[in-house]
């Protein structure tokens, strides 16, 4: 009897063993099965953004600046939403005017745009100032008769931009790995900037290939780097005369007024007094 009792207990504690056990494995299950769920809702949600024709192309426009604030084409309209919603709230609550709202939101709206074509225009610049040392550097460790495949290793250091450095670094490295095949990396070097210049650079050196000794074209784009160099430092000159001119008229105006502006009101009281 006691036998059978100590049999029935053990065969309930085993049941309850490989219950519970088999309940932990079908829990388990469930868990992975949503987490692959959650990750592929994720990706189909991303796919389906990315296939949106506005995203794509506002994608592939911030990836050619650099993406500016580390901002994704999604990112970038949310804070433009974002921006466009405050900034109207502040118009319509500190102004009590649509008008004022309408102005403010639009100005928030296009505010991220313009802080992305200043930004621009100052990477540009970089770009084009470190691309005509990379050029006059190239020519010359051509012309002492190093290959190509040498003098690219070195040139990211002439590089300040760290996109341009990081484009130069990858675009030494694709050429050496591609068993000197320059095209590919040329391609991938063209796509990375919506730059006239580094097109230009990449032109050059497509008639590597071609040519073999192209010491006097990169001397030919060299002069044409020199000259829109000095242009940018022009208008550089050009801007700052004007602001200190500026600077210098907003002082004069003052002098003026602080100087002035006693005698004017003693002249305005002595013709008060006359006319009473």
């Amino acid at each position: 009897m006691i036998n059978c009792l100590l049999f029935v207990l053990l065969f309930l504690i085993s049941y309850m063993i490989v219950k519970n056990l088999n309940i932990k494995k079908q829990i388990n299950r469930f868990k992975k099965r949503n987490n692959i769920l959650v990750v592929a809702k994720e990706n189909s949600f991303k796919k389906l953004f990315s296939k949106i024709n506005f995203i794509k192309t506002k994608e592939n426009f911030l990836f050619l600046q650099g993406y500016p604030l580390n901002l994704n084409a999604i990112s970038y309209y949310l804070i433009k939403v974002v921006m466009l919603f405050m900034f109207s709230l502040v118009g319509l609550i500190n102004y009590d005017s649509y008008i004022a709202m309408i102005i403010l939101g639009a100005i928030g709206y296009y505010f991220i745009d313009l802080y992305i074509y200043i930004n621009k225009k100052s990477r540009d610049s970089e770009i084009c100032t470190d691309l005509l040392n990379v050029t006059d550097s190239i020519c010359l460790q051509l012309s002492s008769y190093v290959p190509l495949k040498e003098s690219l290793k070195s040139q990211y250091e002439n590089c300040k931009n760290k996109d341009f450095r990081k484009a130069i670094m990858i675009f030494a490295t694709k050429y050496e790995l591609s068993e000197l095949n320059i095209n590919e990396a040329i391609s991938d070097l063209n796509n990375r900037f919506d730059i006239l210049e580094v097109d230009m650079f990449c032109n050059t050196l497509r008639q590597y290939t071609k040519l073999g000794n192209i010491i006097e074209l990169l001397e030919n784009l060299s002069e044409i780097l020199k000259v829109k160099y000095m242009d940018r430092l022009k208008e550089k000159t050009k801007t700052k005369v004007l602001y200190i001119t500026f600077g210098v008229i907003v002082a004069l105006a003052n002098i003026i007024l602080i100087t002035f502006y006693p005698l004017f009101i003693s002249i305005a009281n002595n013709f008060n007094q006359i006319f009473k």
